[in-house]
């Protein structure tokens, strides 16, 4: 326990820091809970992309075997799968507070072309091209996601320190606080009597 002056002021001030600090944990339990239910979300919706990229995947790769059944050559798989040169940009964007990632890709070289190919080949390369923006769309969800536990682990600790010895100590300096005035007013009771009892004015 903190012993404080006991006086009328350092009450006061001891409140006010109780108030203060209930409020804060109050606001910053609301922020961890909403952070909880974002989490849970990207959570949620990292699964699922996973699940339909994996499916898409699956199908992409069938459709190119077989077009490379039809063409007897490699130049499908190759098409299909090449990625056009570029770069990965980050950018930030804020949630709560809380700074998250956004992945964004910039290609920089030409797209691989087929010359007198059917309409599927183009399609192919289109899936692949879509799945690469899953990917990206995953990591920014897996980053996020490793950025929101930390945020929650961070709130919650200074909830507990809040709660379990910000809180009792300042409440315990109150209480200290109390009774020391209470005695020093027993005490001012005490002397004015005796001193009244000396005056003769009883």
């Amino acid at each position: 326990m903190i012993r404080k002056s006991p006086n009328r002021l350092e009450l006061m001030k001891t409140r006010e820091e109780i108030d203060v600090a209930k409020r804060g944990k109050e606001i910053l339990q609301e922020k961890t809970d909403s952070l909880m239910s974002l989490f849970f979300s990207y959570v949620k919706s990292s699964s699922e992309k996973r699940k339909g990229m994996e499916v898409r995947i699956s199908e992409a790769f069938k459709t190119m075997l077989f077009l490379e059944s039809l063409s007897g050559n490699s130049s499908v798989r190759i098409g299909a799968t090449s990625v056009p040169e570029g770069k990965i940009r980050t950018e930030e964007r804020y949630l709560m507070g809380v700074g998250m990632p956004k992945l964004i890709w910039e290609p920089s070289g030409e797209r691989f072309s087929f010359f007198n190919v059917p309409i599927l080949f183009d399609e192919l390369k289109s899936d692949f091209e879509w799945i690469l923006g899953e990917v990206l769309s995953v990591g920014e969800m897996e980053s996020g996601i490793s950025i929101l536990s930390s945020e929650i682990k961070k709130g919650r600790r200074v909830i507990n320190s809040l709660e379990n010895f910000v809180i009792p100590e300042l409440e315990s300096s109150k209480r200290w606080i109390d009774f020391r005035l209470e005695q020093i007013s027993r005490e001012d009771r005490l002397r004015y009597k005796i001193i009244k009892k000396k005056l003769g004015l009883f």
